[in-house]
């Protein structure tokens, strides 16, 4: 992994960064936590985040998530 970022790179890092901020503090739902649209939208900038910085991250297959939201509903 490279230990030096290219400008280019650091231009996208500040623009995700500020994005990211503005979507997890969204309240328009008035409970204090980021709607859902929000949430997901965050997800995918940090998904961007991690890879320039060469993360390699996969998206969960249906029956993974499924599996995710069955134990959530439990809680």
């Amino acid at each position: 992994m490279a230990s030096i970022l290219t400008d280019k790179e650091i231009k996208k890092l500040i623009n995700l960064g500020s994005n990211l901020k503005k979507t997890l503090s969204c309240n328009a739902n008035g409970d204090n936590i980021p709607c859902r649209t929000d949430r997901l939208q965050s997800v995918n900038l940090m998904k961007e985040y991690l890879e320039i910085h060469n993360y390699s991250i996969k998206d969960m297959e249906d029956s993974e998530m499924q599996s995710v939201n069955r134990r959530l509903e439990r809680k």
